[in-house]
């Protein structure tokens, strides 16, 4: 973990969290609950049926505020939780801390999002960057493949917040590579938690 900030309960509070996202085989979905790619990512991973976390600074702070009780209900079903620290870049080199791999989606240049690409960096976490207008759409299965290659449980899925997607129209492209992401997780999951097939049959010598 980062250098945890507080009393001994917060940083108790943080080992908690990290033990709890391995808590299930297969795939799980982590996300900084940010509006925008944050909860779009949430909200998709739990309608394909992966385990979701979502860890927000102290409070459970979005950009406009503490998570309100509409948006709390669109995330049902996925855990929540609440860091020692109100601070945002902490809670981003959290997330980046406790995941295997990162996916990024950041159409319009956040801050946030640079600073995630520099925690995958200093962490040594794979990044895949999906986020740029020329590159291509990468198909579920592309995505899939890459998980695979990095060996992929804990997969931290990072992006642009709201306002800023909205200010730069890029609400629409975000939402497709979301789609696409966590299609592609979804497989892989898949993969994980395929049970055995029945074993060969074994046939005398000779």
């Amino acid at each position: 973990m980062p250098d945890l900030p507080g009393e001994d309960a917060g940083r108790e509070r943080e080992r908690r969290l990290a033990a709890a996202v391995r808590g299930r085989g297969g795939v799980c979905v982590l996300s900084g609950g940010q509006t925008g790619v944050d909860t779009a990512a949430a909200q998709t991973a739990l309608t394909a049926g992966l385990a979701v976390h979502l860890v927000f600074p102290r409070g459970l702070r979005q950009e406009d505020g503490l998570l309100p009780a509409g948006r709390r209900r669109e995330l049902r079903g996925a855990v929540l939780h609440e860091l020692s620290s109100p601070d945002f870049g902490y809670r981003t080199w959290t997330c980046a801390y406790l995941a295997d791999a990162i996916v990024l989606i950041d159409p319009a240049g956040g801050a946030g999002c640079q600073e995630t690409a520099r925690a995958a960096q200093s962490l040594g976490r794979p990044l895949l960057d999906v986020g740029r207008a020329p590159m291509p759409l990468p198909a579920a299965e592309q995505v899939a493949g890459w998980l695979s290659e990095v060996d992929a449980r804990v997969v931290m899925v990072a992006g642009c917040r709201g306002s800023l997607l909205a200010a730069a129209g890029c609400g629409e492209f975000a939402g497709a590579r979301v789609a696409d992401v966590i299609a592609g997780a979804a497989m892989w999951h898949s993969r994980l938690i395929r049970p055995c097939g029945p074993a060969e049959p074994r046939h005398p010598p000779g």
